[in-house]
């Protein structure tokens, strides 16, 4: 298997690179390469692992988008505007949203 090597060396006046370094050495060995890598490719725009925050959070815009575009026939508009008040809808919607939040 080839494999390519780099070496990298941090600036310990540079508080950026030097927090960087930090967290490079309290990982293990082979959590170093996968951190690095996906580092790169997420730089790149081409990090396709996301990560489950990452997941949740377009779960909950697409959701939010959806309940504000979500269209109702007229006859089911009619019987909601009889069945739930506006602030009941809203508070329901939220509710969905903070149900949402138990995931994550």
């Amino acid at each position: 298997m080839n494999s390519l090597r780099f070496t990298v060396r941090f600036r310990a006046d540079d508080e950026y690179e030097r927090r960087a370094a930090e967290h490079l050495k309290s990982l293990k060995h082979g959590e170093q390469n996968r951190f690095l890598v996906g580092a790169v490719l997420s730089a790149l725009g081409e990090n396709t692992a996301a990560s489950p925050e990452c997941v949740r959070q377009i779960v909950r815009e697409e959701l939010a988008s959806a309940l504000s575009t979500l269209t109702v026939s007229p006859a089911v508009a009619s019987e909601q505007k009889h069945a739930i008040s506006p602030d009941t809808q809203v508070q329901d919607d939220l509710s969905v949203l903070e149900d949402l939040e138990l995931f994550g």
